[in-house]
């Protein structure tokens, strides 16, 4: 009775036997030191806290830190305010919003160059 090889027996006599193991192989030396990569340092400028009077801040033009200059300018509180006051009879007083800052937005512009910095609204 014949085995049955999942081959022929003609393909035996082909194969080859596997590579020789020997020593001579060149590996590379790990006790040399390596050179050590360094990763760029990435300098990371405070974030500007604005408010309703000049500060600190970093402009996003020139670059430099300098205190800003701050304009005021009326918002959508602001005419919502005035529309309140004129709908509850106070028409002379309705302009009382566009005269006090803390009704108003703070525009932060840079000093060195006028660039604009941010809002701050109330």
């Amino acid at each position: 009775m014949e085995k049955n090889f999942p081959y022929d027996r003609q393909q035996t006599h082909s194969l080859q036997a596997p590579p020789c193991y020997d020593n001579t192989q060149v590996y590379p030396n790990f006790n040399q030191p390596q050179p050590i990569l360094q990763q760029p340092q990435i300098m990371q400028a405070p974030p500007n806290v604005l408010g309703g009077v000049p500060s600190m801040a970093t402009c996003p033009s020139c670059g430099v830190w300098r205190q800003t200059k701050v304009e005021f300018e009326p918002s959508t509180k602001t005419h919502l305010l005035a529309l309140l006051i004129c709908m509850l009879g106070g028409i002379g007083c309705c302009c009382i919003p566009y005269c006090t800052e803390s009704c108003q937005s703070a525009k932060h512009t840079c000093s060195s160059c006028g660039a604009y910095v941010g809002t701050y609204k109330n």
